[in-house]
Parts: structure tokens; C-alpha cells; sequence
């Protein structure tokens, strides 16, 4: 089994956005999808953010109010479908995020590398990975996927065609 390049002892704790910030996020991400699309095949990359300018004009429009996280369970949103074949999204994410990914006839992934962008730290152990959701699903559910049909949520928790969902290292 593979470890970290970083130093091998406990794995560093999970870099967080502002609450404040994780829910603009959150609604920005929510006003541009609406109701999600259902998940389509991995890109080689994750699709590019807006430009600054429609970012701005979706900012101007959302309208900020009270965010209710009551109910939220996150069992609500059904993730890790499969996407092709033997591959669910979570194997899906790897191999897209990764560098040199092989995988087994389960489409685990059995080797790769993965680079973090936050503090340049370089994993070979998929295990140690967690595929993390931009907009986590707390915060979607606060801000109006509680709303949302089972389908809804579960498109949005596997949703591969926006910038939603990273190895996270």
C-alpha cells in the first residue's frame, strides 16, 4: 500500500471554505444548475468555472436568506451510481483526477498518482482518497435541494458535467 509523499504521520486535516463563503457556493452553484442533469460520461478534466463575469452576473442574482439544514441526512442524496460499465462515480472521479490510473476488472483503481491542488502533496493509494463534493451536501440541502425529488438529489450527488466533484488528497 502506498502513503503520502508528505510526512507519513496522521492525515492532514480537510481545508474548509468559510461557512459564509461554502454558502454562496452553494446557492451560485445551486441558481446556475437548478435542478441538476442527470450525470454524464468523465472528461479528462473537470469542466472550467464560469468567467468572472457570468460568476458575477449569477452572484447579482441570488438572493441571500435564511439556510435550513433540518432533515438533512445524507443518505437523502444517492451517490457512487455507476456510471459505464463496472465503474461507479467515485472510480469514475479517480481515474479523471489521476495521473497513470490503472484499474482492476471491478474498475478499482490498483495504481495512479494523485496531485493535490491545495498543498501540492502527492498520494499513489487510492484508498486514502476521498472524492469530495464542491458544494458539500449539507449545504445543498440548506440551500433548496431539501426541495428537490430523490432524483434530484441523487443526479446532483453524481453530477460529473460541473466542477462539483474532486479527489480530494
Amino acid at each position: 500500500m502506498s502513503t503520502p509523499t508528505a510526512a507519513p504521520s496522521a492525515r492532514r486535516p480537510r481545508r474548509r471554505l468559510p461557512r459564509g463563503l461554502r454558502r454562496a457556493a452553494a446557492a451560485l452553484l445551486l441558481a446556475t444548475l437548478g435542478a441538476p442533469a442527470a450525470a454524464s460520461a468523465a472528461q479528462a478534466l473537470p469542466p472550467a468555472p464560469p468567467s468572472v463575469a457570468d460568476a458575477r452576473d449569477q452572484l447579482a442574482g441570488l438572493h441571500v436568506g435564511y439556510e435550513d439544514n433540518v432533515g438533512y441526512d445524507r443518505s437523502a442524496f444517492t451517490h457512487w451510481v455507476t456510471i459505464s460499465g463496472t465503474c461507479d462515480t467515485r472510480e469514475t472521479v479517480l481515474k479523471r483526477d489521476g495521473s497513470g490510473v490503472t484499474t482492476d476488472s471491478s474498475c478499482h483503481a490498483t495504481s495512479g498518482t494523485w496531485r493535490s491542488v491545495y498543498d501540492d502533496t502527492t498520494f499513489t493509494d487510492s484508498s486514502s482518497l476521498d472524492i469530495d463534493h464542491v458544494v458539500p451536501l449539507a449545504e445543498a440541502w440548506g440551500s433548496g435541494a431539501n426541495l428537490w425529488t430523490a432524483a434530484e438529489r441523487k443526479a446532483f450527488a453524481n453530477d460529473l458535467a460541473v466542477p462539483q466533484l474532486d479527489a480530494d488528497c
